[in-house]
């Protein structure tokens, strides 16, 4: 019986596989064409039906292109050796995938509401949910270190939460609108954060505590800034701790005016 020979579109027709794909196949040497016509056009045959058939076995299994050319070149390869390694590598990458829409899902929570959320801290936000198992092994290991520590332990989930991310877009955009670190609205934003920060922190300040933060001891951040990234630059931290210190002098004005009443 004689062998059927396909010019390149009867054999695309007759896979489904496209020119294109075809012809890459032939150019990275996974699927070399039976033979040539003298004008160059490529020939097919049905032992080109069988190799196409392990190519889309194999890509079906997800390998890439070149797991499966180095496949194809060693016959004596184990498949069923191969289909345990590639279940593995895919049961990791549904792990990612699904870590990957849980945090899209959470993410797309704190941004569905009213007040707009400014993309460096939408970006620090995934940031901290991504990494979030490897930043909690991180504050085990380090909680005892400094107060901050301790401290930090006790409030990161705060900072994962849609209030304190859509806090921080809103100090941003008071910053970026030349607002002053006494501006009232400014010092009721900060008083805001410190109120949902309070019943967090106070409970950890004793007295210990309380002099290894006026001593000014490393903080978690300089100890891993990759694991615990600020949403402010610079700049603006340094006008965050403006408004902290207005704060503190406004309130200790207003004890002053109780007393003399």
């Amino acid at each position: 019986m004689m062998e059927r020979k396909y010019s390149i579109g009867e054999f695309a027709k007759l896979t489904g596989i496209t020119q294109r794909t075809l012809r890459h196949y032939d150019q990275t040497g996974i699927l070399k064409p039976f033979d040539y016509t003298e004008q160059g056009h490529r020939v097919y045959n049905n032992r080109s039906i069988v190799q196409l058939q392990k190519i889309l076995v194999l890509k079906f299994l997800d390998l890439s292109l070149g797991e499966i050319s180095e496949y194809l070149e060693r016959p004596e390869q184990d498949l069923a050796q191969t289909m345990v390694e590639q279940k593995n590598m895919l049961l990791e990458k549904k792990k990612q995938i699904d870590t990957v829409i849980q945090i899209i899902t959470r993410v797309q929570g704190i941004v569905s509401g009213s007040d707009p959320v400014d993309e460096e801290s939408l970006l620090v936000l995934i940031h901290a949910l991504k990494n979030a198992e490897v930043r909690n092994r991180w504050i085990t290991e380090h909680e005892s270190d400094s107060v901050y520590n301790k401290l930090h332990s006790h409030t990161q989930e705060l900072e994962l939460d849609k209030e304190m991310t859509v806090w921080t877009s809103v100090m941003k955009r008071f910053i970026q609108a030349g607002k002053a670190p006494n501006d009232p609205e400014v010092l009721a934003h900060a008083e805001a954060m410190i109120s949902i920060l309070k019943p967090v922190v106070a409970p950890l300040l004793d007295e210990v505590a309380l002099e290894q933060l006026e001593k000014g001891e490393s903080s978690l951040f300089e100890s891993n800034p990759y694991l615990f990234p600020s949403a402010f630059n610079k700049e603006e931290e340094l006008f965050i701790e403006k408004v902290i210190n207005e704060l503190i002098l406004s309130k200790g004005s207003l004890q002053q005016e109780d007393k003399k009443k």
